[in-house]
């Protein structure tokens, strides 16, 4: 591998590190303690992953959806606040739509040095925009996942509210399902292999 090339991923890679720290600030906002909040990272692969599930039984059902994308725009659709810090959902509704130049300008500046950068410009933009099916599907994990470290802090039982307005951006009715699921606890854990054991 070229010197100069791996000096600029490994750039990127370092700076991403900062993620692992950052808390979320939308939990913050909601009174969420430091150590009930969790960070972008954390979030990031959670939502990836999550995003890469529901994308690939879409798939399986017929949906015309690139399974492989959602995972890639899952892993990046917050690198952003890796630059200019996590702004929680309210004070982003209240600064009407400025935080998503911001975030682009933080995307671009993080992956300037990268011989890929337009893709991963074009990943966040596309998460952003909402208008094809694979970021809608990582809305949706963006939000369940946010509902599931919700739902296990006592203090935040009056925010749970929120996480059933929000399937309305998706327009995917197994969305609102699946928040009522979490919600109602008819899902829970995968607990099983704890009690074979």
């Amino acid at each position: 591998m070229n010197i100069k090339d791996l000096k600029n991923i490994l750039k990127v890679f370092l700076t991403l590190q900062w993620a692992k720290e950052l808390p979320r600030q939308g939990f913050i906002a909601m009174g969420f303690k430091r150590n009930e909040a969790d960070s972008v990272a954390a979030h990031s692969f959670s939502t990836s992953l999550l995003a890469y599930f529901l994308a690939k039984q879409l798939q399986k059902e017929g949906g015309k959806i690139d399974p492989e994308k959602v995972l890639k725009m899952g892993l990046v659709h917050d690198i952003g606040e890796t630059i200019v810090g996590d702004v929680g959902t309210f004070v982003k509704g209240m600064a009407k739509g400025v935080f998503a130049d911001i975030e682009e300008e933080g995307v671009k500046a993080l992956v300037e040095g990268l011989d890929f950068k337009e893709e991963i410009i074009e990943l966040v933009g596309e998460y952003n925009g909402r208008k094809t099916l694979e970021a809608r599907v990582v809305k949706v994990a963006d939000n369940l996942d946010a509902l599931a470290q919700a739902k296990g802090v006592p203090g935040a039982r009056d925010a749970l509210k929120y996480f059933k307005e929000v399937y309305h951006l998706t327009k995917f009715n197994w969305h609102k399902k699946a928040v009522d699921l979490i919600l109602s606890g008819e899902v829970e854990t995968v607990r099983d292999w704890q009690i074979k054991h």
